[in-house]
């Protein structure tokens, strides 16, 4: 029996008009990228340019899916986490129970009980992932794995994954239904993004998944909602910020909170976009100002893997400036403040998403692809995981338990 999918790419006697919309497409995402991605010099760029010529001499013997496969391999080789093409308005489906990945192997809770993922409708999940990873162009490894594991996670047609699950040495498999869902960062709507309490008399804590700007409730954004958070928090001697889960979003409402810990305006980074007219490189600083009642509390930042983007400004904020602590792991490794075009292929529309910036820290290091380490680096166990042990956490509040 043919493959559906190979038999809706196939592009054999394909027409000359045909032929031309996909050389169209392919010179479309290159010159996109050379005009708005930040290339450290021009033998990069040029060496980039270089690897679309096969694809474009070669497109008539390539399948739609190929093409598209071959063009993303390219996009990986930037090693970019913000540049990337992903189709638009496919509907997509979603693992129902979720696979996460920690202490360098998978797994999925099922009913409170933690298993050990070893393979996937009969496949073993590292072979799975690294056919994966090939596409997860940029960030640290650990970053490449979560982001590989959610495109693992979809598929486009509604079915059920056959999980082999370990426990106790023994593998079993456990049925997992790909459901429609629509993809979020943050559950949207929802004060959830943002969580904060007591978890002593001295110690505040406070959750913030996404700094994205289309999180509203009640007609406040994330900015408002970490406000409101801070209140009950006020008398609190410490105070532990978990953006562990935050993958980004807009850095002026990661700025707001901040710029509470600071007197003066402070210098935390820099940034280098590229002039189209010149084909160079300019500098832009980036200044942190102070921003209503100042805080003078004890701070610990709690960072993983899935800190990205604007949320890795905001480790740079507090970390960088001297501010707080960062407990944990390192960050993803990505900031890029994307530029969006759309591009069709035969009646599909294609978003391309470019990396319109480089990001350096304070101390003239890079961002991209190395992420900023812990002041505390913590390891978690398999045993930490199977009995639902955040060691992160304990961690920071045993360092602050030092200065009571």
């Amino acid at each position: 029996m043919e493959n559906p999918e190979q038999k809706q790419g196939q592009t054999k006697n394909i027409g000359g008009a045909e032929k031309q919309e996909r050389i169209i497409f392919a010179e479309t995402v290159k010159k996109s990228i050379l005009d708005t991605f930040p290339f450290d010099t021009k033998e990069q760029k040029g060496n980039f340019s270089a690897k679309f010529e096969p694809i474009i001499k070669n497109h008539d013997e390539l399948t739609d899916i190929e093409l598209i496969r071959n063009i993303r391999l390219v996009l990986a080789s930037l090693e970019n986490t913000h540049t990337k093409l992903e189709e638009k308005g496919s509907i997509k489906y979603y693992l129902e129970v979720p696979i996460f990945y920690k202490a360098h192997k998978y797994w999925v809770e099922d009913n409170s009980l933690i298993l050990e993922v070893v393979s996937m409708d009969g496949i073993a999940i590292d072979d799975l992932m690294e056919e994966k990873m090939q596409e997860s162009g940029g960030g640290t490894a650990d970053y490449k794995i979560i982001r590989a594991l959610r495109s693992l996670m979809c598929s486009q047609v509604p079915r059920s994954a056959t999980l082999g699950v370990k426990k106790d040495g023994e593998v079993s498999v456990f049925e997992v239904p790909f459901v429609f869902k629509k993809e979020s960062a943050v559950p949207a709507i929802s004060r959830r993004v943002v969580r904060g309490k007591m978890l002593d008399q001295q110690t505040g804590y406070l959750q913030i998944k996404s700094w994205s700007g289309n999180v509203h409730f009640d007609g406040k954004n994330v900015a408002d909602l970490v406000e409101e958070g801070l209140v009950p928090l006020m008398a609190a001697k410490f105070l532990i910020l978990d953006v562990r889960e935050n993958g980004g979003g807009d850095s002026p409402l990661a700025e707001k909170l901040a710029g509470h810990f600071i007197k003066k305006k402070t210098h935390y980074g820099t940034v280098l976009k590229r002039r189209v007219q010149t084909d160079e490189l300019v500098r832009s600083e980036l200044e942190l100002k102070p921003q209503g009642i100042f805080l003078d509390k004890k701070v610990v930042v709690l960072t993983g893997p899935k800190c990205l983007s604007s949320n890795e400004m905001f480790v740079m904020m507090m970390k960088d400036t001297g501010v707080a602590e960062t407990i944990g792991q390192a960050t993803g490794g990505g900031s890029g403040n994307p530029k969006s075009f759309e591009i069709s292929l035969r009646g599909k529309t294609y978003t391309l998403k470019v990396s319109s910036w480089k990001m350096i820290r304070k101390n003239g290091s890079n961002l991209e692809g190395i992420g900023i380490e812990p002041d505390v680096s913590v390891v978690t166990t398999s045993e930490d995981v199977l009995h639902h042990r955040d060691v992160e956490l304990e961690t920071a509040k045993e360092y602050l338990r030092r200065d009571v």
